[in-house]
């Protein structure tokens, strides 16, 4: 059976890029955070509080930076345990092994989904090939889809991408034309019908496919990486992911340290900015560190609450200043009845992010009638 340690080629940039950016999000249990969501937030199911989870992330990234083997991550395991006074569930061999594979295996999955469709790579090697890990109990599914070669392309990697579940060493690797023809195959392999099941997860229906955990059905690199909506990428983070990502930001003062979505963009502020119907609506930590001390009102509940109603439903006009062209100011209501002003730019790469969120005024919103191009009222 191929181990973690022996899967990863590390160091490995991506799938470092791809931990870091990772938020703290206190849990009480696996469900809080749910698929798609697991590409922007670092969790351990129970650990409620910041504090502990720092220290796990600095365990974890210590081992994609260092290489540092399952061992030595329980003996950190072992001091994180003592020093937060952590009850936790399970055995420790089990508990640890499993923080430990799933962290680094996800991560490895999107620094890897990430090369694998760069342009460049995906003009020399457009097919990826399925790897089953070797595992002495397989699940019957992931040996069925051993050896299959499929388009990088195909829907089937956007739920099926591995690992496809919790201890799944499973893999994919990028195959040239060159390489289909050396295994005998004329072309590409049909991609299997996906079947797919209801499960009960934390008190709501979700659907997965066969031979795939509850909350696996995602790929974590192209949830990290896509910005627009259609696939198993979250529309929007749930309101306690916004607050603790706020909250971090705030509390650090450290600009650099990410982004987490709240919107995607409708057909009216798409068109407005000419972006892809979907693009996914960023707030960064560099905004938030920004604008801490001059607007002290946008608390991380305002943030939560505000946000992303902003982008849906919000009083949208573009703002046709010289050399604004590529922005969009925006007014919406708290359930107070306060009026909030925030803008929504436009990126060179195409990316939109929310810039600002503080408190205004009817004078504020007559004056960008005015002076503005209306693109929602």
């Amino acid at each position: 059976m191929t181990t973690t340690a022996e899967a990863l080629d590390l160091p490995f940039d991506e799938a470092i890029s791809f931990f870091r950016q990772k938020t703290n999000t206190p849990t009480r249990t696996w469900t809080d955070v749910y698929g798609a969501a697991h590409s922007h937030a670092f969790m351990v199911a129970g650990a409620a509080s910041d504090a502990l989870l720092t220290d796990f992330k600095a365990e974890i990234l210590k081992a994609l930076e260092q290489g540092t083997t399952l061992a030595e991550f329980r003996k950190g395991f072992d001091g994180i345990v003592h020093k937060h006074g952590w009850e936790y569930k399970g055995k420790r061999g089990w508990r640890s092994r499993l923080i430990f594979e799933t962290n680094l295996r996800t991560a490895y999955a999107a620094g890897r989904w990430t090369q694998q469709t760069k342009p460049e790579t995906l003009e020399a090697f457009p097919f990826l090939q399925y790897n089953h890990s070797g595992s002495k109990h397989p699940r019957k599914e992931h040996l069925a889809w051993d050896g299959l070669v499929i388009a990088a392309n195909d829907p089937f990697w956007k739920t099926n991408y591995p690992p496809n579940g919790w201890s799944c060493g499973c893999f994919a690797i990028s195959v040239s034309r060159g390489g289909l023809g050396r295994m005998g195959k004329s072309g590409p392999d049909e991609a299997p019908d996906l079947l797919f099941r209801a499960e009960e997860v934390g008190g709501e229906t979700k659907r997965v496919p066969m031979g795939v955990d509850p909350g696996f059905e995602y790929n974590p690199g192209a949830a990290w990486l896509k910005q627009t909506a259609p696939g198993p990428v979250p529309l929007a983070a749930a309101p306690e992911l916004v607050v603790a990502f706020v909250r971090r930001a705030l509390e650090t003062r450290e600009a650099g340290r990410g982004w987490i979505p709240v919107g995607t963009a409708p057909d009216d502020l798409a068109t407005a900015l000419d972006v892809a119907i979907g693009t996914e609506v960023r707030l960064s930590a560099d905004t938030i560190v920004q604008h801490a001390d001059k607007h002290p009102e946008a608390t991380p509940e305002a943030y939560a609450a505000l946000a992303s109603r902003l982008v849906k439903t919000g009083r949208l006009f573009r703002d046709v200043r010289e050399g604004r062209q590529t922005e969009a100011i925006g007014f919406v209501e708290d359930d107070e009845g306060r009026l909030w002003k925030a803008a929504i730019k436009r990126t060179a790469a195409g990316e939109l992010y929310q810039t600002t969120l503080h408190r205004s005024n009817p004078k504020q919103l007559r004056r960008m009638m005015r002076d503005g191009e209306e693109i929602r009222n």
